[in-house]
Parts: structure tokens; sequence; C-alpha cells
């Protein structure tokens, strides 16, 4: 069985991190909100596009919300998304890292597989700000002839750093974890894709549990450690020699704010998968709002689903709509930054 998935870990008060591209305190409802109205367009996409494939949340909220008027708990129900609860079992302290503090929420994740399905399913977990635009088959199937993994290495420089630390300070800290020189630079995999089968996932997980106490132990004797899930998982598949970066054809992380970053190529549109974290607030929003107005159901409502979201997203072109609605937005955020509110 192929399973797609993501997952939403909610912040509580007194607990917050820094989520840069919402710029909320992310234990407010309007902070959630962004990322469950992501959620909705990124089940709708897969779903469109691999209605036989099973689809699972995987969340540590007891009852999920309305957003927009939107009982999500009977939109799911419709959709036919099986919700599925996990505690935060992995949680860093407060001061271990100042962004991104529910990222280690996937080794929850990853626990629950490992106690519940049978080992021969292969799970496709992506961060919900990810659409799918096609069929998965190509990408399970690229994954049961890897040995049943995926992973989407992110090419970036060795002294390029990413979430606190770079690959080299990655070196470092893999050589302290193995007491002995390793021959090169690791990869840096992205945290947004995860593929792999449940044989996999259970030596995964077990080995994520002998380095937790480890991290901990690093944090409070202020060495460098690993700061997000991606360092980790990074790490883990090093440990476990899987072979990575198969997925680096089916998937990229697509920036698309021609004011700050935008590396979108003419060819991206033939990506299964397009992860577009500056569209949290714009292409996601108006997309929910689309849907919305379609009754989620896309099957009646006959469109030509990619040229939407081409569209929408700007991949592989930007409108004039859309570069004026970006630098208005950077406008404003100027001037609140230059008026302290």
């Amino acid at each position: 069985m192929d399973y797609i998935s993501t997952w939403f870990c909610a912040d509580k008060e007194g607990e917050e991190s820094n989520y840069a591209q919402t710029g909320e305190k992310s234990s407010s409802k309007k902070h959630q909100d962004i990322y469950w109205r992501c959620i909705v367009v990124f089940f709708i996409s897969s779903k469109y596009q691999n209605p036989s494939k099973k689809h699972l949340l995987f969340t540590n909220v007891n009852k999920l919300p309305n957003v927009d008027g939107i009982d999500l708990n009977v939109l799911f129900q419709k959709l036919e998304i099986e919700i599925v609860y996990a505690a935060y079992k992995y949680k860093t302290p407060i001061g271990y890292y100042g962004a991104w503090r529910n990222q280690f929420y996937i080794f929850s994740v990853l626990e629950y597989i490992a106690d519940n399905f049978k080992l021969e399913s292969n799970f496709l977990i992506l961060d919900s700000d990810c659409v799918i635009t096609k069929s998965t088959d190509s990408l399970f199937n690229d994954a049961r002839l890897n040995g049943g993994f995926l992973s989407y290495i992110v090419e970036y420089g060795e002294q390029h750093v990413v979430n606190g630390i770079s690959r080299r300070d990655m070196k470092i800290i893999y050589e302290d974890l193995y007491g002995g020189i390793i021959s090169h630079v690791p990869e840096y995999h992205g945290g947004e894709f995860f593929l792999a089968n449940v044989v996999n996932i259970t030596q995964i997980y077990k080995d994520f549990v002998n380095l937790w106490p480890i991290l901990l132990e690093r944090h409070n004797k202020e060495k460098i450690k690993f700061n997000e899930e991606a360092h980790t998982l990074s790490f883990l598949y090093f440990k476990n020699n899987l072979q990575g970066g198969g997925a680096n054809s089916h998937i990229k992380r697509i920036w698309t704010n021609p004011v700050f970053y935008r590396n979108v190529l003419k060819d991206d549109v033939l990506l299964t998968i397009w992860h577009i974290p500056a569209e949290k607030t714009v292409g996601f929003k108006y997309l929910f709002g689309k849907f919305k107005d379609l009754d989620f159901n896309l099957t009646e409502n006959k469109f030509e689903f990619k040229k939407l979201i081409s569209k929408q997203f700007g991949i592989p072109n930007l409108t004039l709509g859309h570069k004026l609605m970006y630098y208005s937005l950077a406008y404003k955020k100027a001037i609140r930054k230059r008026l302290n509110f």
C-alpha cells in the first residue's frame, strides 16, 4: 500500500517558535490557519492527481478547527482524508533553537508508522506547503527500485548555513558521533520530502531514539548539534547507508517571490511536486478560497488544474498582477517594520 501524507503540529501558548514566513505568533489561530489552508490545498491537489492512493494527516490537534467558515472535520471526511492523532513526543526544550521548533514532530509520525503499519507499506510524507501536480506512481516505483527509499538533496555549498549550521558543521557532528574521521562533507537532505517503506522507517526511528538524548546533551553542553529535522534525517540516512538524491527529478524547493528571491525555471512545470514556501500566505490562501467556491470538489468542476496552479504560483512565469502584488506586499512589510508594528 502506498500512502501520501502531511502533518501539522500546533504550538501551545508559551511554547512558541519563530516561523518567518507567517509573521504571526505560532500559537495563534491566525498563524495556524495559514497552515490549515495549505493542508487543504495539498490534499486536494494530491487527491485530484492520485485518487486511488490512501491519504493521511498526522497531527497533535485533538479537534480540527473551522477555517474561513469551513469545518475541517467535515471537509476531511468528505475528501476521505484519514486523521491520525500522534502526540508531540520529541519536543525540543526552550532555547534549543529559535525557529521551526515543531520540526522534530516528524519523528513522532515515524514512531506511529513503525508501530502501526505493515513493513511493505510505503509512506510519502511532505510538508504541507507542497502541491502535487501529477501521479506519484513513478515516484513510488523509483523508491521501490532504490531499496524502499528516496530523498531530496538540496545542493547547498559546504559553508552555506541552514538553520544554524553548515554542511561542514554537520561533518564535525558526524565525526563526534562516530568517534572518527569521515571522508567527505555530508549532503543536506531537505526535510520537506520523506519517502520510505516501513522497514526503513522502523530502522530510522530506532536510530533516532538512540540519537535524541545525545542531541539534548549536546544542547545542554552548548555544543553544535542538529537544530532541525533535516539535519537529523541527513545523519540517519548517512548512518544507514541510504542512497539519497533519487527524488531530485521529482521535487524542487521553488522560491517564487520576485522581490526577495526567485529560482523558478521553465522545466519546473514538469516536476511531480512543487514545494513553494513563499506562497503560504499568498498562493495557498487564494487557492483555498477558489476551492471553497467549488465546494472542494474538483472532479465535478472541470477546469485545467495545472493551468490554474501554474498561474497562481507564477510557475514558470509571473503575471503583471502577481509582480505588482509582491512589490505591494514588500512595501507594506517595509513600512510596518519602519513603524515597528
